[in-house]
């Protein structure tokens, strides 16, 4: 069996491994070594299995093992039934294996080629046999019945049954080839360079299968930006499939370029010179299918170029309407700043009106005050007191009397505006802090620090790939915040695990706290519960910063 991965392989001496050589030639480079396999397998079945692994730095991968017997059929007896049975659970097992040799990258590559399948991946399959029974002339196994059907099970469709010699036979098919003779290993070489190119091209059909899956992919996107406006979530989820069609594309470019290097790393074959070659020869055709191969790489560098088109198109449609819709946030903005500009001429408006007519309040207040003193007010005759120390020697002389009260008038406003602007300064005393940790919390830590809090407001934001929640509360222990409690509001990331922004309001003037004492009061707060996970990043390293 041959399982091609045209990437160049990196490998690990595994345990259970044995008989490993490497070969490092000017031509040829690659590593054989031999697996035992001991997987478990279902009560009653005992299976003895071992193979070799050869592995090229064209980046083919070959499994092969001699077959001794299956079930009570020994080597010279073996049903093309019970061989394709084999070959299922050993197509599984040389999966497992070389899965242990290749590295992140390349299971990566092999993962988006075979759309998250790859430990099934199909293989093609070679057999050599010494005989086959019945022996018949080629055309008699193509007769569309009993013996096409039973070879479909190993090489799938049969494409053409030839005669080598008067005792060989190759049979070629869509998945594997059999070689039945007493000459089948004579020609190995000539063989295994025909087979290389088959599994690249087996390859090369997966590749044209994840083009069709990347095409539609691109079309899902280009609808959504379409009708973007039918659902607002439609935005968030073009960047997140942008985002893996973009990967995607990256991947099947470099896959292309390591396949049209393993082509390159393949060696010519030579044409036989003895009849048995020579036949074979002109039956594989080898030359004639590297051509083929290397053409559909290159149209396959064509689907993937246009695929990389389209992709930069679709963004730019998305940059189109995410400008668009920034332009449609900075003219609301620019609205609303003009309508925050009205509201504060208007109130600047309304606020002297308000003083002049409390400056008015207070002298009709200051004007009672007097009237009350003297009784003018009640309806009863002027006390002989006030006409003794007012009437007479005030309000007779003229002038005197509204001299006094405008003087009056003035002094009680005056009063009235500096007690309004000492309550103003009262108020106006509060220090407001934001800091952004962006450091990694347990979340789950978190939100039960959170439930013992009086949460005054909770938002959340979620996207695809984002579950942002602000939470605003008021501290309430005077003792640890020495002085007011400060108002805090916190914002974290619930998918990710990060305590993003940090709000502090806390009275200045009553508090004695500074900003860094705020800071490592809420830090240590957040430590004693063990909601800080990054002890390197802590809040007050960042302030400072």
């Amino acid at each position: 069996m041959v399982d091609s991965n045209p990437t160049d392989t990196q490998f690990e001496v595994a345990t259970g491994l044995t008989q490993v050589s490497i070969l490092d030639f000017d031509i040829v480079r690659f590593i054989n070594f031999e697996a035992e396999i001991n997987y478990p397998e279902e009560e009653g079945i005992v299976q003895v299995e071992n193979f070799g692994m050869h592995l090229s730095v064209d980046g083919s991968v070959y499994y092969g093992m001699k077959i001794e017997a299956i079930l009570n059929r020994k080597a010279d007896d073996i049903s093309l039934d019970l061989l394709s049975r084999l070959f299922v659970d050993v197509q599984q097992d040389s999966s497992k294996i070389v899965n242990d040799l290749l590295s992140a990258y390349q299971r990566s590559l092999l993962e988006m080629i075979f759309t998250g399948d790859a430990t099934n991946r199909g293989k093609m399959n070679l057999i050599f046999a010494e005989a086959i029974s019945p022996q018949m002339d080629a055309s008699s196994y193509m007769d569309r019945s009993t013996y096409e059907n039973e070879l479909k099970q190993i090489i799938g469709d049969v494409q053409s049954v030839t005669n080598i010699s008067s005792m060989d036979l190759a049979f070629l098919g869509r998945d594997g080839i059999i070689f039945a003779g007493p000459n089948c290993r004579k020609h190995e070489r000539l063989i295994m360079a025909h087979f290389s190119l088959l599994v690249r091209e087996v390859f090369i059909r997966n590749f044209f299968v994840r083009t069709f899956i990347l095409d539609d992919s691109l079309k899902r996107i280009r609808a959504l930006i379409m009708t973007h406006e039918k659902d607002p979530n439609n935005i968030p989820r073009v960047r997140t499939m942008l985002n893996e069609v973009s990967r995607q594309t990256i991947l099947l470019q470099e896959i292309l370029s390591y396949l049209a290097e393993s082509l390159e790393e393949l060696p010519e074959v030579d044409d036989p010179t003895d009849a048995i070659g020579t036949a074979l020869f002109r039956t594989l055709r080898p030359k004639i299918l590297r051509e083929e191969v290397q053409s559909r790489v290159k149209d396959l560098e064509k689907l993937v170029h246009g695929a990389n088109a389209e992709l930069g198109n679709l963004a730019a449609m998305t940059d189109v309407i995410n400008t668009k819709q920034l332009e449609e946030v900075f003219k609301g903005v620019e609205a609303n700043t003009k309508s925050l500009v009205d509201a504060s001429a208007a109130t600047e408006r309304a606020s002297a009106s308000l003083q002049v007519m409390q400056v008015i309040l207070a002298g009709s207040f200051a004007f009672a005050i007097v009237d009350r003193i003297s009784g003018g007010t009640l309806g009863v005759d002027v006390p002989q007191w006030v006409v003794d120390f007012v009437v007479t020697p005030i309000i007779s002389v003229p002038g005197l009397w509204f001299a006094l009260n405008i003087g009056w008038l003035v002094l009680f406003c005056t009063l009235l505006i500096l007690l309004m602007r000492f309550l103003e300064r009262q108020a106006t005393g509060f220090l407001s802090l934001r800091i952004k940790p962006n450091v990694k919390v347990d979340v789950a830590k978190l939100e039960s620090f959170l439930a013992k809090k009086a949460i005054e407001v909770s938002d959340v934001v979620t996207e695809p790939l984002l579950d942002i929640k602000k939470v605003t509360w008021k501290e309430d222990d005077s003792k640890l915040w020495k002085g007011p409690p400060p108002r805090v509001e916190i914002t974290y990331d619930r998918k990710n695990g990060f305590l993003l922004s940090m709000l502090f309001q806390l009275d200045k003037k009553k508090s004695k706290l500074t900003e860094e004492d705020v800071i490592r009061t809420m830090e240590k707060e957040l430590k004693d519960t063990e909601i800080i996970v990054d002890e390197l990043l802590t809040l007050y390293w960042l302030y400072v910063k």
